[in-house]
């Protein structure tokens, strides 16, 4: 099975240069980039055989969704859990989230089968997040999260996730996990 990550748009919160930080409302709204950038992912995914829409339910992710599901005729369904890493939440609690969606896609998968494409519209922390639980599994803890930085991220960028059997080279027997089959991605990018 795989599953689409897809970064929202440009917000005003990543394009705020100032000194003053801007409130939540008005850093969670997409940018006219944001929205462009939102616009050509989607255009762009109509032939990636998508079949199914989620987005985190904050406003930045949720305008990225519904451009993109415009262009690919689907509604977005909200994932409550898919959320940014916020203010006050432990590194016990985002891991607990990310270990939500990996269960819903299992099932959602042995349900629906192979030909499901899942495109998930949420943030790049989460995504690192779940990124860092494939790689590292039970590594992957609170002293090893500054390290995250160290993984781009871009605005409207899709990373690709594997469920399933991974062969090993050499013959070795092959593990059963999540992969990350590509990261960031941008082809469609209108700059």
């Amino acid at each position: 099975m795989r599953v689409l990550f897809l970064r929202h748009g440009e917000s005003a919160h990543n394009a705020h240069t100032g000194d003053e930080p801007l409130g939540a409302e008005a850093g969670d709204l997409l940018t006219e980039r944001g929205r462009a950038q939102a616009a050509a992912a989607g255009a762009a995914l109509r032939d990636w055989g998508v079949t199914r829409l989620l987005t985190s339910p904050m406003r930045r992710a949720t305008e990225t969704a519904e451009a993109v599901g415009a262009a690919l005729d689907l509604a977005p369904e909200p994932v409550p859990y898919a959320f940014e890493l916020h203010d006050g939440e432990t590194f016990a609690q985002a891991y607990e989230r990310v270990q939500l969606l990996k269960e819903q896609f299992e099932a959602d998968a042995a349900e629906a089968g192979p030909e499901e494409l899942p495109l998930l519209v949420t943030h790049g922390i989460l995504t690192r997040f779940f990124l860092l639980d494939a790689v590292l599994g039970g590594r992957f803890t609170v002293e090893t999260i500054e390290r995250m930085w160290h993984l781009g991220s871009a605005n409207c960028a899709v990373s690709t996730f594997e469920y399933g059997a991974v062969p090993e080279p050499g013959g070795a027997p092959a593990a059963i996990g999540w992969t990350c089959v590509s990261w960031m991605a941008r082809p469609w990018d209108p700059q």
